[in-house]
């Protein structure tokens, strides 16, 4: 089973909750994953950031997608450097069509702030 390790950091005065993810996520523990997001109420915007994650497959890609659906354009974005180790494969998915990636947290929370009105 491939591990990941989640840090939490709250930005009360944003509504945000910025969650850092790292290792490695795959079919062996997406769904863990979801259930620890899923404990984000669905009023604070959810930003992932993926920078320190090295691998991820379909299952994984497919979560981003579900959490994507549930919380909309306006309540989830991901924080991703283009050099990241999953940036091109989030690429090929279309996954910045659907939801804001950007560079930092300020920067989806402008994203998303923008999608909401």
């Amino acid at each position: 089973m491939t591990t990941f390790e989640l840090e939490t950091r709250e930005r009360p005065e944003s509504h945000l909750r910025l969650v850092e993810v790292s290792g490695e996520v795959d079919f062996t523990n997406t769904h863990d994953l979801e259930a620890r997001l899923d404990e984000i109420p669905e009023d604070v915007t959810l930003v992932l950031d993926l920078n320190r994650v090295l691998f991820a497959d379909s299952a994984a890609i497919h979560t981003l997608f579900r959490i994507a659906r549930a919380r909309g354009r306006d309540r989830f974005g991901l924080v991703l450097e283009p050099t990241a180790a999953i940036t091109r494969t989030l690429e090929i998915t279309g996954l910045p069509r659907v939801v804001a990636v950007r560079t930092s947290a300020d920067e989806v929370l402008a994203a998303v702030t923008a999608a909401s009105r």
